[in-house]
């Protein structure tokens, strides 16, 4: 009579708002989750203890537990969906971010992703509101950041993050650079931007985090002085990228590669590749990515051409030829 308790509990199936789960699905995640606290209590030692450091790591869990959501709201797949959770629990930069430098970059990654699961369900204004909430606190944070190591630091374009300047130098034309790559990135973005609205682009949730990706992957690629860390929004957006791109697998193992060795170039001073192979690598994702943004924006907005021809007809539509 027990044994037939025990199995159907087990085998049991649970639904909460769509989501099926099984008693050993739970049991799983809290293994998951005491595995990443348990890492976690291995490097947390490394800087001081405070609240701050702890409100990030349950904020950590909490975007696992986000993006688990994300995934499993654009593909229906309970298995990925969990498969992000587990990953995002053990991620080795975000440990690192929070647990080992205290940092905390969770404070406004946790909001982009918000504002992205958000866009995904049909509220646009909260998910863009959540969206430049934490780039408003992202660039304060940066800007404090650079102000207080302006002196600690030699003059250099690149502070811990293998961008661009890795390739053409990082300690020539500094004040040159500087300002010339704060206009060419605009002009990148605005150029974008008009692409979008001369091709009358609806961004659906899957174009909007391909976009979201490729600018996490661009800016920081561009921008000067970036720090160690500005690889961890498009750390966790490339995890993301490929469960709904399983053949782009590549993407988030190489940027994670790039990412941890950009952290451990800035605790140990050496990595074991030059760090202008990981800017080549970076240049590579992003032309990829950017190649998704670009094949994802034509066809979407081919259908809403054809969709705003349809609408305007008022008759049968003539037969398309090749």
């Amino acid at each position: 009579m027990m044994d037939d308790f025990l199995r159907n509990f087990i085998s049991k199936k649970w639904n909460v708002k769509g989501l099926t789960f099984t008693f050993l699905d739970i049991l799983l995640a809290v293994c998951i989750t005491g595995t990443g606290l348990a890492l976690r209590s291995t490097v947390i030692a490394y800087t001081p203890t405070d609240i701050r450091k702890i409100v990030a790591i349950v904020l950590e869990l909490a975007l696992a537990v986000l993006c688990g959501a994300i995934v499993h709201s654009d593909t229906g797949s309970r298995l990925r969906s969990f498969l992000t959770y587990a990953v995002l629990v053990i991620y080795p930069t975000v440990i690192a971010n929070g647990s080992l430098w205290n940092i905390n970059c969770i404070y406004y990654v946790i909001l982009f992703f918000l504002g992205l699961y958000l866009y995904g369900r049909g509220n646009q204004i909260l998910g863009g509101v959540s969206i430049l909430a934490g780039l408003v606190i992202a660039i304060y944070r940066m800007r404090s950041w650079w102000m207080a190591l302006n002196v600690a630091y030699p003059v250099s374009l690149s502070r811990g993050w293998p961008n661009f300047y890795e390739i053409i130098g990082k300690k020539a034309f500094v004040e040159l650079y500087d300002k010339v790559a704060l206009l060419i990135l605009m002009g990148m973005l605005l150029t974008g931007v008009y692409w979008f609205a001369e091709k009358k682009i609806k961004v659906t949730k899957d174009l909007a985090l391909t976009v979201f990706l490729f600018l996490a992957i661009l800016i920081p690629y561009f921008a000067p002085y970036m720090p160690a860390w500005a690889g961890y929004t498009a750390d966790v957006a490339a995890l993301l990228y490929f469960m709904k791109r399983p053949e782009r697998f590549y993407v988030p193992m190489l940027h994670l590669i790039v990412s941890y060795s950009a952290y451990a170039y800035a605790i140990n001073g050496e990595t074991k590749l030059p760090m202008v192979v990981f800017s080549i690598l970076l240049l590579f994702m992003l032309v990829i990515v950017g190649l998704d943004v670009y094949h994802g924006g034509k066809q979407d907005g081919e259908e809403t051409v054809r969709s705003e021809h349809r609408g305007g007809s008022s008759g049968r539509l003539p037969e398309e030829t090749e």
